[in-house]
């Protein structure tokens, strides 16, 4: 009698595994969204309020193309290359202060400003 309850309590716990292991297998994660910072056209917090020189930038009308930090460069065939400068991911046709990004190339984004272009490489290199 004895035996007997421990073998119906052994498989009672089996088949208990067995169908939490069950119910976790069939179990999907939810898509998750991917997250957008909306800014609100606010300047970004983590951005220098003043320029190397000393000076106070107002990026809606001071930046200059030296204030501007190429931090990297996402490249896809796909959805088009995107860089990261000063913080901000931007893309062909962005703005950013007074520049229009008007390609992002895997070693180079070219900026536009007033019928100028301006280069800005990765490395810190500038033409």
């Amino acid at each position: 009698m004895v035996l007997g309850g421990a073998l119906r309590n052994i498989v009672v716990v089996s088949l208990c595994g067995l169908f939490m292991l069950a119910g976790t297998a069939f179990a999907q994660e939810p898509k998750a969204e991917p997250f957008v910072y909306d800014d609100h056209g606010k300047r970004d917090p983590l951005q220098p309020l003043v320029n190397p020189g000393g000076v106070i930038i107002n990026y809606a009308t001071d930046l200059l193309v030296t204030d501007l930090i190429l931090e990297g460069i996402m490249v896809d065939a796909y959805k088009g290359n995107a860089a990261i400068i000063n913080g901000r991911i931007v893309k062909a046709k962005d703005i950013i202060g007074t520049f229009v990004v008007l390609e992002v190339r895997p070693d180079v984004v070219i900026l536009g400003k007033d019928d100028q272009k301006y280069e800005i490489r990765l490395k810190g290199g500038r033409k």
